[in-house]
């Protein structure tokens, strides 16, 4: 195990100095501060940033248990399936979801380069800060953001964003949100076996342009919401998908996670890991899939190390399920990668 360890450990790092070129490419003069963060991203397979306890041996134990085939709860490869929502899960979300602040960005920019924007309501309400029209209409506003550009421009601006923004309290790039316990875990996971699903309702495509070099999660493993496009065919017959304003349905949200989970064949799972009431239908679907597994939930009760919420209709039914509810204050011995 320390072998494969040592090598996906390498691979990862390989992965992410490749990132990094692209992104320096990109934009030469703006990325210092990326370079040190991404070189902090090293991955450590043992959850080494999770506290000793209860938790932590309890997902250990879990784990063996399933990839053992002298276990009497061992699961085939087959059906040895995790779900992880994202935002408030592995991503931090307050005090915005980052797919927001970006979209935010994006309009302001749009603006101001073509100020006859201004009497639009989304645009209006981006100026004057007007954040409760804004999250009423996001859809709407995460579409018009990106309208008429190629899958191609969207994920190179993304990657450029997610490096170079700063979190307001964190001053942080958005690249170093990610927390760095979940990313040992979905490490972890990967290393006995597991093939690990990241299904949210963030855009798929904005989830993909960081999940391969962040989280070593293939592209094709994406569950997200999906913004329409169409086909073109650029020089030499090259295929080019266009964004437009419309959405694909269903909306991955809510039980329509399991819906797009269903559609693809991948049910059941044995593990699944949220943070909110939108995550409670993929919770529920994991508990009864007649398999050995685990569902775990994560409290955000920190307020020093990042913000203090709590889902107390999810937290409830946690407990009424013998759920596991992973607390951020006492299991997270580190949480961001800058913090190790």
């Amino acid at each position: 195990m320390e072998e494969v360890n040592a090598m996906r450990l390498k691979t990862k790092q390989l992965s992410l100095i490749t990132f990094l070129s692209f992104v320096l490419l990109l934009s030469p003069s703006t990325y210092s501060t990326a370079d040190q963060g991404f070189n902090v991203l090293g991955i450590q397979s043992h959850l080494r940033s999770w506290e000793a306890g209860p938790t932590k041996e309890k997902i250990v134990a879990f784990v063996k248990s399933v990839s053992d085939p002298a276990n009497n709860n061992f699961v085939p490869l087959e059906y040895r399936r995790a779900f992880f929502d994202m935002d408030g899960t592995i991503l931090c979300e307050k005090p915005d979801y980052i797919e927001v602040a970006l979209t935010r960005h994006r309009l302001l920019e749009k603006v101001e380069r073509n100020p006859q924007l201004e009497t639009n309501p989304i645009y209006k309400a981006v100026i004057e800060g007007d954040a409760e029209y804004l999250y009423k209409n996001i859809k709407t506003a995460i579409a018009e953001a990106f309208e008429g550009e190629s899958l191609k421009f969207y994920l190179d601006y993304t990657r450029r964003f997610l490096s170079e923004k700063k979190h307001p309290k964190f001053n942080q790039p958005y690249i170093q949100l990610f927390y760095q316990p979940m990313i040992e875990l979905i490490d972890y996971l990967t290393d006995h076996g597991f093939k690990v699903y990241i299904v949210s309702t963030s855009q798929q495509e904005f989830i993909r342009s960081v999940s391969k070099d962040i989280l070593n999660i293939p592209k094709n493993q994406i569950i997200g919401t999906m913004v329409g496009f169409s086909l073109q065919f650029g020089s030499n017959n090259n295929p080019v998908f266009i964004r437009n304003s419309s959405y694909f349905e269903p909306y991955n949200a809510d039980e329509n996670k399991v819906v797009r989970i269903r559609e693809r064949g991948l049910l059941p799972s044995i593990f699944a890991f949220g943070n909110s009431s939108g995550d409670l239908a993929m919770l529920a679907v994991t508990a009864a899939s007649g398999l050995p597994n685990l569902v775990c939930i994560l409290d955000h009760d920190d307020p020093e190390r990042e913000f203090e919420y709590h889902k107390s209709n999810l937290l409830k039914t946690a407990t009424e399920n013998k759920w596991t509810v992973v607390s951020m204050k006492k299991d997270f011995r580190v949480l961001f990668p800058f913090d190790r």
